[in-house]
Parts: structure tokens; C-alpha cells; sequence
């Protein structure tokens, strides 16, 4: 190779990185700075990517979409067009974005060729995947109806002692024809939703065993206005983050990848907080998976996404983790003693503009007074916020090595003897043996019900995070009332109490309460239940059919008014 193309790929970016923002980018003095270069300086940085592309051949057609792009912000439409056609005619023609740089020659007949190709190219590579994922569909409807048939089985047993052996010991036998790394599936929320997801299986997968599973969140929900038609593992590795791909594989683990929309998602609104919930009960019923091993992980949004079941919906996971991570339960209060059932593990960057690492500091701090169980891993060096998904550097391994590890040594327990519970809204009223079913926020608050927040600095420009802002805000908000409830049980007695609920229920399980003594119930000092209570066939029949839960079997639920002081 000569000489003058052997050029190291620090060297190129060095060289390419100050043209490429300029000509990418929408701020309007930018653009000024890039017009004042003058047509010498944009000539030069079509040089170097070609130099690029020729020191890189793996890399060639991006570099032509570089060399594209300025050629486009110098105005030569001849170059533009040029370069942009051989992206087109290349194997990188469905991902290369034509952005804004090339609204000037959207009425070139030239150019309204080349975007009719790309459409095309598109629209038969979606097709190819749609045709290529209906074998799976049916797939899908072979394993789900074999759980149906294990079900049917377990409905023919008639003592409720037998009846929980048996959930407790048996799984769905399934025939898996299928035995492909991955598996593209799709969640049904109502008759006009349908979101794919893609399903990971470890390395060796056994239909013997239960799995430890991970169900990791995509970041960037505001920007998802439709969802894809087919879960693809060719095209979204990048979009999840490949060391989740990665380190999942090593771990021996069942990896799913939920999409999402802005409407339907894991933040706000709150139309598709289910999601998520609905996805782990429907994968239970394909896969045997380990019911004290099922983690919820994600970056940046998806990240906050975790860190809101832990506070929202915590009961069929054992932990949390994210990755730059913005602490707040958007849709209400950030309740931030709920998370005292479970784990966070934490990952910050230093140059993040999602939250600061001072707030991380502060949150890790506070966390430990109330005795949460957290962790937060700092990584530094100007590490921005997509450093970690991005990158696949030694720093990162370690990151995710880390982070599992911690994952995979938390299992769940659903009968921990001391809970506490608050929610603004009674559709995210439970954890484990314990439901908020109505508030009552117009009485008095209890003196311990209180509410936890600071205040944030070091914020940073999300354009450019090296700059930190003079901006202080607080880390949560409260925009309702909410009601909370203490609870603990020993010795077959519960004791509650409770601020600004009024009414409240209690499940039980054989792990939980001895059923041949009689149960006692006290709520906020007063006796709301004495004598024996019998385990409801039914209701384990119906709870087993929803969740497919070989641990947390519950046969029987106590529903009770508070009563009046």
C-alpha cells in the first residue's frame, strides 16, 4: 500500500471530525463557519475521506457518504450525486442516512432517482424480512400451545397441596425445532399493537434447564415514531448495544430486546408501562427461565425505563441496571424508598448531558442512608453519554463483566417479611404480597411517609458535554398525592401501616404462613382479621395461567378496608 493512504484511523478522524460536524450540522453559526471555509477546505475534506476509504476498504462506502455530504455543503451537485450513487449501489444503501445536507437537491431529477432506489432497496429488504420472520410466527403459536397443554394438565389436579408441587417442580414440555442463536417473536397489547422482539439463546441452550434471563431496554424512545415489522438481530445489534448482545451470550443467559414508540414504551406516557411486564410473562411461556433470575437492564432511556420498574413494578425481577441513566419516574412521583425491595446497579460517564455525575454521587449517597441496595460505577476520561454502547474497548468489557456479575449473583425473593410500598396511582400498587387498591389522599399523612429529592448541578450542553452549564434542578418531582403502606409478617401475623390508603390486599403463600394455625391481621394497631383461612384452587389456577411462576405461587389474597382512626 502507498505511502499516502496508510494513514492510521486516529490520523483520519483527527482530520475528518471537525469537517464532518460542520457539514452535518443544523446549527445556523455553524453552518455560517462552514460557509466561510470556502470551497478549498470542503475540497480537502473530500480528499481525506476518499484517503480514508482507500485506508480502510471495509469502511469505503461510509467514507463515500462523507465525501457525499461535502460535496453536497460545497454545492457540487455533480460530486454529491456521484459519490451518493455508489453508497446506493453498495451493500450500506438501507442504513446510509441522506440527511439535511442534501435538501438542496431534493428536486434533481438526479437525485429523486437515486432516493426512489434507496426506497426500493428498503422496501425489498422489508419484505425479505417479513417473509423470512412467518416461520416463526408459527413457531411462536407451537410453543404458547404447548404451555396451554401443560396448563390443562395442572387444572386436572384437584388437591391445591398437589396443585402447588406441581407448578413448583414442572414446566411446559417444549418441542424447540428451532435451534438458531436467536428468535423473532412479537407481543400482541391489543388488537392494533403488535411489537416484535428479539429472543437471544445462550451458547449450548438446553430445553432441560431454566435460564437466568435479562431483558434489556433501547434508549432514545422519543425518536421511535413506528415500530419495525420484525425483530432483526442483522440490522439492531448496534441499536440495543452489542456488549449486552455480547456479555449475555457469555453468561449463559436468555437475552430479550423489546422495541418501542414514543407512545408505548417503558418511560412516559404511561399507555405502554405493561410492556415490558406482558413481554417476561410471555417468554415464560415459550422458555423455561429461572423465576429467581430475571434482571431488567438497559442504556439512557432505557435506563431510566429500569430504574422505573424498580420503583413502578418490581415484583417479577430480582435487579435493576443502567447505563447512563437518568434517575425520574416520569409519569409521577419518584418513590424512591420503593426501592428498598430491590437492586440498581448503576453506570455513569463523566461527560454525560443525561445526568450529571454529581447527581449520581449524591443519589449513591443518599441511597445508602436509606439502605438501598446500589451501586454506581463511575467511568471517566471525558467519556460521553453513548460511550458505552458504542465502544468495545477494554474499559467496556470490564463495564459489562461488572454489571452482570452483579445481576447474576440476585435472585428474587417474593416473600421478603418486611415490605414498603407507596404509588400516586393504584395501577402501580403492588409489590410481591403486597397491593395499594385505593388511596385516600385527602386524610392526614403518617409522620414517616415522607418523600426524598436534592438539588442537581453540573449539568452539561448536550451538543457539546464538555461545557457544564450554571443550572441547579431538582433530581425528582411530585405531581400528585400518594398513599404508602409499611408492612410485616412472622408468625402468622401481618402488621400494616398505612398514610393515605384505604384499602389494601395481602397474598399469601405456604412459604409465607403456616395455613392450619389461624392468621392474624393488624392494621395501624387496630385487628382486622383473626381465625384460619383455605387455599383457592381457582385463584392459583388463574395466577398461574397469567404468570407462569414456579415461585411466586400465590393461593390465596386478603382484601381489607383500613379503618378508621
Amino acid at each position: 500500500m502507498k505511502k499516502s493512504i496508510c494513514l492510521s484511523a486516529v490520523t483520519i478522524i483527527k482530520i475528518l471530525l471537525p469537517l464532518l460536524c460542520l457539514a452535518q450540522s443544523k446549527n445556523p453559526a455553524l453552518d455560517s463557519m462552514g460557509a466561510n471555509m470556502g470551497r478549498q477546505n470542503w475540497e480537502r475534506a473530500i480528499h481525506w475521506a476518499l484517503k480514508a476509504a482507500e485506508a480502510d476498504p471495509s469502511e469505503k462506502y461510509w467514507r463515500y457518504l462523507n465525501a457525499a455530504i461535502f460535496a453536497s455543503r460545497d454545492h457540487n451537485a455533480d460530486l454529491a450525486i456521484k459519490y451518493a450513487a455508489l453508497v446506493v449501489d453498495s451493500e450500506i444503501a438501507t442504513n446510509a442516512g441522506f440527511g439535511s445536507s442534501f435538501d438542496w437537491l431534493r428536486k434533481d431529477s438526479r437525485w429523486i432517482q437515486l432516493m426512489d432506489r434507496v426506497a426500493q432497496l428498503k422496501e425489498k429488504e422489508r419484505q425479505k424480512r417479513i417473509q423470512e420472520s412467518l416461520p416463526f410466527r408459527d413457531y411462536q403459536r407451537e410453543l404458547l400451545g404447548q404451555t396451554e397443554d401443560h396448563l390443562g394438565s395442572l387444572v386436572n389436579i384437584p388437591s391445591v397441596e398437589e396443585l402447588y408441587k406441581a407448578i413448583q417442580i414442572t414446566s411446559p414440555v417444549h418441542s424447540y425445532s428451532h435451534s438458531g442463536r436467536f428468535g423473532y417473536y412479537w407481543l400482541t397489547l391489543s388488537d392494533s399493537l403488535e411489537f416484535p422482539y428479539l429472543v437471544q439463546l445462550p451458547i449450548n441452550f438446553d430445553a432441560r434447564r431454566r435460564y437466568p434471563m435479562v431483558v434489556v431496554l433501547h434508549g432514545a424512545v422519543s425518536r421511535q415514531t413506528t415500530l419495525p415489522d420484525v425483530a432483526d438481530s442483522t440490522r439492531h445489534i448496534a441499536f440495543f448495544g452489542r456488549p449486552f448482545f455480547d456479555r449475555a451470550y457469555q453468561s449463559g443467559m436468555i437475552a430479550v430486546f423489546p422495541y418501542s414508540t414514543n407512545r408505548y414504551n417503558w418511560m412516559m406516557p404511561d399507555d405502554g408501562f405493561d410492556l415490558v411486564p406482558d413481554l417476561v410473562r410471555q417468554v415464560k411461556k415459550m422458555y423455561s427461565i429461572d423465576d429467581q433470575r430475571v434482571y431488567l437492564a438497559g442504556h439512557s432511556n432505557g435506563a431510566t425505563g429500569a430504574f422505573s420498574y424498580l420503583l413502578k413494578q418490581p415484583g417479577l425481577f430480582a435487579g435493576f441496571a443502567g447505563l447512563n441513566n437518568r434517575p425520574q419516574v416520569r409519569t409521577g412521583g419518584t418513590f424512591l424508598l420503593n426501592g428498598t425491595n430491590r437492586s440498581f446497579y448503576n453506570v455513569s460517564t463523566d461527560n454525560d448531558y443525561y445526568f450529571p455525575i454529581e447527581g449520581h454521587r449524591t443519589l449513591t449517597n443518599l441511597t445508602k442512608q436509606l439502605n438501598i441496595d446500589w451501586v454506581n460505577q463511575e467511568v471517566v476520561g471525558h467519556r460521553s453519554h453513548s460511550f458505552l454502547v458504542n465502544s468495545q474497548d477494554s474499559t467496556v468489557v470490564k463495564v459489562y463483566e461488572a454489571l452482570f456479575n452483579n445481576l447474576l449473583a440476585k435472585k428474587r425473593n417474593p416473600f421478603q417479611p418486611r415490605l414498603y410500598w407507596e404509588c400516586d396511582n393504584v395501577r402501580h400498587g403492588r409489590v410481591d404480597w403486597l397491593a395499594i387498591n385505593e388511596l385516600d389522599t385527602l386524610i392526614k399523612t403518617a409522620s414517616w411517609h415522607t418523600h426524598q429529592n436534592f438539588a442537581v448541578t453540573g449539568w452539561r450542553e448536550v451538543m457539546n458535554p464538555e461545557i457544564i452549564l450554571d443550572s441547579t434542578s431538582q433530581a425528582f418531582v411530585f405531581p400528585r398525592r400518594s398513599g404508602a403502606v409499611k408492612a410485616y409478617y412472622s408468625n402468622n401475623r401481618f402488621d400494616l401501616k398505612t398514610s393515605r390508603v384505604k384499602s389494601v390486599s395481602i397474598y399469601l403463600s405456604p412459604e409465607m404462613i403456616d395455613f392450619k394455625k389461624p392468621l392474624a391481621v393488624v392494621i395501624n394497631g387496630i385487628s382486622v382479621f383473626n381465625g384460619n383461612v383455605s387455599a383457592d384452587r381457582e385463584f392459583v389456577i388463574d395466577a398461574y395461567r397469567q404468570e407462569t411462576d414456579h415461585q411466586a405461587i400465590w393461593i390465596k389474597r386478603l382484601q381489607f378496608t383500613v379503618p378508621k382512626k
